[in-house]
């Protein structure tokens, strides 16, 4: 069907070209999308670039990364032996500290021959000494049961014999004290 307007121009109705508006509106969106497109294929190519050189300094740090794997197994191992040291610290009992307090506590008429640690358990110390009578030998008992630091006192075995010189001799009993001590293994 074909269309004849026959009215004149100033009151023909004037139509809009819709198929221009459709025309601009596509080429606009193919516009931004190009746009949009450059503009990811910039930060694509930056972003790679910038991959590349963090690449390169991660790789320039290698021998940085071995020292410290290097530094890493050294310290541990150091770790693992200060550990050992300090659980034999704790197994030792400090003699110093022992021997003043044993003669300290020692009464007049009693004397010590030897004082040994057990080595399977160190915190039993055998004492073996001389007694010139049996209540000095029990004196002694009492005063090492009341120390702090003392789990328990046993009496091993007594003896009687002579405790003497070239001038006299007298009479004297040995004995063997088993002494369970609390301070070895706390510190």
């Amino acid at each position: 069907m074909i269309k004849i307007n026959l009215l004149p121009e100033e009151r023909r109705r004037s139509e809009v070209p819709v198929h221009k508006f459709l025309l601009a509106g596509t080429y606009l969106v193919a516009g931004v999308t190009l746009l949009f497109w450059a503009y990811s294929l910039f930060m694509f190519k930056y972003t790679e670039s910038r991959l590349a050189d963090v690449q390169n300094q991660i790789s320039s740090l290698h021998v940085w990364q071995e020292r410290y794997e290097l530094n890493q197994v050294q310290s541990a191992e150091i770790n693992k032996r200060n550990n050992i040291v300090q659980g034999k610290l704790k197994e030792r009992l400090l003699w110093s500290n022992s021997l003043a307090e044993l003669g300290n506590i020692t009464p007049y008429g009693c004397w010590l021959l030897s004082v040994t640690q057990d080595k399977a358990k160190a915190s039993e110390i055998t004492i073996k000494g001389k007694s010139l009578n049996m209540e000095n030998i029990l004196d002694f008992i009492n005063r090492l049961q009341k120390d702090p630091t003392i789990n328990s006192v046993d009496l091993l075995d007594t003896k009687l014999s002579k405790a003497g010189n070239a001038t006299g001799s007298a009479a004297a009993i040995e004995f063997s004290l088993k002494v369970n001590k609390s301070e070895v293994g706390k510190k």
